[in-house]
């Protein structure tokens, strides 16, 4: 197979095959992630008659409990690779699928809930996150938006998808497909097709080309300078202030998108059109390839950030006082997947470039946390909201002040520099 990789390389730097393969990673995700889940939770509150806020519970606490067993995954990818483990997580994601078409009570659900959230929302999406870094350098901000069209592709197809499945042969076999999916189309692709990293096979970063084996080695003993340990990356505020930023657009997308079709019926918009609308949340991303060199590499992180916190803020406004039909809720959704696409981007590239390659498994697994955790804090305060006012205004609010902190944060942001780094000779 090496032979063929090389082959390939010859054509195309295989980092972007890497790149690919890792699109379809975040696409695979899906059954895990909350804007497909959120389309089950009609059909289980028919089946078992729970209430939103029972529910939702069950997925916060679920959302939680995998978010802190994330950073052993961080740690196991750095120790055995992304390979290897991204073959564990999509074959575990399988069997979660499978697992799910069989629950019958809120205690299988809620097991159910985790098995989908740590191997999809959180493996999924850390293994390919940490994965694209190892080969690009340069291009890291255009690989890594390129990486994410799988994922906006998946946010734009599978909530239809899932609903068709469901409306034509129910909830349980829909599941059942989902694990097939997996099995057949996406593991023999990484099992044939990823590569750790490009020195794993002679190859070096972009296929940069260096006059002497004594270049390429000052090239390593710079990248192993620079790389911080998790112990070490955890001592910088950049480290906790990012983290913080990182649960926004998971808590505000987890938490709109699992109550989605009960805040659109609330302005009498119908399921099937709220399954459309919420798909268009990733057309915006699909810009981000495009502006990523000229905005995301040219202009301070910090400056990016605080932008498009407070285009999150305004949106949130605007759910709440401006959306009263379908062409308003179009608009907001809009707006607000171009704010979340920028910032995803942005954050994906900070981690890498603020803290190295070495340890990038276990600092994204210690960093996911934070977004995990966006995510079980995203769907409960708007349950409870509902159950208890029959809107949503009260959660929108609440997380609108933690936004506003969070800008705050982002404004203290800089490159942090490593104290004791290894001399370069």
């Amino acid at each position: 197979m090496k032979k063929i990789i090389l082959k390939i390389n010859k054509y195309v730097y295989y980092g972007w095959i890497i790149v690919l393969i890792s699109g379809v990673s975040f696409f695979m995700s899906a059954p895990g992630q909350t804007y497909s889940i959120s389309v089950f939770i009609n059909a289980y509150e028919e089946e078992f008659s729970y209430s939103s806020t029972l529910i939702s519970s069950a997925y916060s606490i679920a959302t939680t409990i995998s978010g802190f067993l994330l950073i052993f995954m961080g740690r196991a990818v750095d120790k055995y690779g992304h390979k290897r483990m991204l073959v564990i997580a999509g074959f575990m994601l399988a069997a979660s699928a499978l697992f799910n078409s069989f629950v019958s009570g809120i205690v299988m659900i809620f097991f159910g809930f985790f098995l989908l959230r740590y191997f999809g929302q959180g493996s999924m999406t850390l293994i390919p996150n940490s994965l694209v870094p190892q080969w690009f350098e340069k291009k890291r901000a255009l690989a890594i938006s390129l990486s994410t069209i799988g994922g906006l592709l998946a946010t734009l197809l599978i909530p239809s998808f899932n609903y068709w499945l469901i409306s034509e042969i129910g909830w349980q076999s829909a599941w059942r497909i989902w694990s097939i999916i997996l099995v057949v189309a996406f593991l023999p692709l990484v099992i044939l097709f990823v590569v750790n990293r490009p020195e794993d096979i002679g190859l070096t970063m972009e296929n940069e080309k260096f006059s002497s084996d004594k270049d390429i080695k000052v090239a390593l003993e710079k990248v192993n300078a620079e790389s911080f340990t998790l112990k070490e990356a955890v001592k910088t505020k950049e480290f906790w202030f990012v983290g913080f930023i990182s649960m926004i657009p998971a808590m505000f997308s987890t938490g709109i998108t699992f109550h989605f079709f009960n805040i659109m019926e609330l302005r009498s918009i119908p399921n099937e059109t709220a399954a459309m609308i919420i798909g268009l949340i990733a057309l915006p991303a699909f810009l981000i390839p495009f502006i990523a060199k000229p905005v995301i590499d040219k202009y301070a992180v910090k400056y990016i950030l605080s932008t498009t916190l407070s285009m999150v803020i305004l949106s949130m406004i605007f759910l709440m006082i401006g959306v009263t039909n379908q062409f308003s809720a179009i608009g907001f959704i809009l707006f607000y997947g171009l704010a979340v696409a920028i910032q995803a981007v942005s954050l994906n590239v900070i981690w890498p470039n603020y803290f190295g390659r070495n340890n990038l498994g276990s600092i994204r697994g210690a960093a996911t946390v934070f977004m995990v955790l966006g995510s079980a804090l995203g769907p409960l305060p708007f349950g409870a909201s509902y159950d208890l006012t029959g809107n949503y205004n009260f959660a929108i609010i609440s997380m609108i002040i933690f936004t506003f902190v969070t800008l705050i944060f982002s404004l203290f942001i800089k490159k942090p520099v490593r104290e004791h780094k290894e001399n370069i000779s």
